[in-house]
């Protein structure tokens, strides 16, 4: 009875016992990531950043080492000194002047975020004849000569974003004369910080009349959070007769309640009014802007 009984439990145990998985073997055989298209692999790289590209990414594989000094991965530039890997300015400026260098004159597009000097914008207008969009945000605290000097050589600008750095009219008479294409117009600055006393509104409207008279070509403007009055818009709206958008986000000098707020709606297709919220921000440009801002302004 014992054998038969342990018999009948092995034949169970048998039946219990069942085979290990095999591994799932697919069909298909894995795709090459070095067999991407180039135009891929350039926008994979656009999107790790200029400090990893230049330190790290080129030294991955011969591939992206022939992608890196490939001058059209550096037609659009962005640096931002606030980031977690940029550290001085000086460090900051070698890096954009070698990205100049390897663009070898087909960089079109340029941000740079809480860095600039003299001196590196005359090396940039010198190498960057293409140049069609410059940003500066809490670059410079006085333009005053660059202007007429590095900037008259960026003749095909078709875009200008100036956020915290100090402009004056003379600036903007040596943008309507060296720009003839400039169709956008960014003056985010100053005005950022609420500055309304007398002196500022003067200023700004000042500004304000400059751009009526010599750029009356643009298409976009932004005055975030200026203090410019009423005076100030009214001259804008007379002399920039192609303007579609309008940017007056934080503009609490202003007065749209009577005749210049139905005037202005009637001409101006894309208007952002005094009152509305900086959030949600539906501009790519304002939103790098204004987070370096409030990175700049704490304490």
């Amino acid at each position: 009875m014992t054998s038969k009984s342990n018999g009948q439990k092995s034949k169970t145990l048998k039946a219990v016992v069942r085979k290990p998985k095999q591994p799932r073997q697919d069909k298909k055989a894995a795709r090459n990531w070095l067999e991407l298209p180039s135009d891929i692999m350039v926008n994979i790289l656009q999107r790790v950043g200029v400090d990893d590209i230049l330190h790290n990414a080129q030294k991955v594989c011969t591939a992206w080492r022939e992608i890196y000094k490939d001058p059209a991965m550096w037609r659009v530039v962005c640096m931002d000194k606030f980031s977690a890997k940029f550290r001085g300015v000086r460090k900051c400026s070698q890096m954009c002047k070698h990205v100049v260098d390897i663009s070898q004159g087909q960089l079109v597009d340029l941000t740079l975020i809480g860095f600039c000097h003299d001196e590196l914008l005359q090396y940039i207008a010198d190498r960057s004849s293409q140049l069609r969009r410059l940003e500066l945000v809490y670059s410079i605290s006085n333009i005053d000569g660059i202007m007429a000097e590095a900037f008259k050589k960026l003749s095909s600008l078709e875009e200008l974003s100036l956020v915290r750095t100090m402009v004056k009219k003379v600036n903007i008479e040596d943008v309507g004369r060296h720009y003839p294409l400039l169709k956008t117009l960014k003056l985010n600055e100053e005005g950022f910080r609420f500055r309304e006393t007398m002196d500022g509104a003067d200023f700004q409207n000042e500004i304000a009349l400059a751009i009526a008279e010599n750029l009356p070509q643009l298409t976009h403007l932004e005055l975030i959070g200026n203090c410019i009055q009423n005076i100030g818009l009214e001259a804008i709206l007379d002399g920039c007769c192609h303007l579609e958008s309008l940017d007056l986000r934080g503009c609490r000098g202003l007065d749209l309640t009577w005749d210049l707020g139905k005037r202005y709606s009637q001409l101006i297709k894309y208007l952002r009014l005094p009152h509305e919220s900086f959030k949600p921000y539906d501009d790519v440009e304002v939103n790098r802007a204004l987070y370096a801002l409030l990175m700049v302004m704490e304490p």
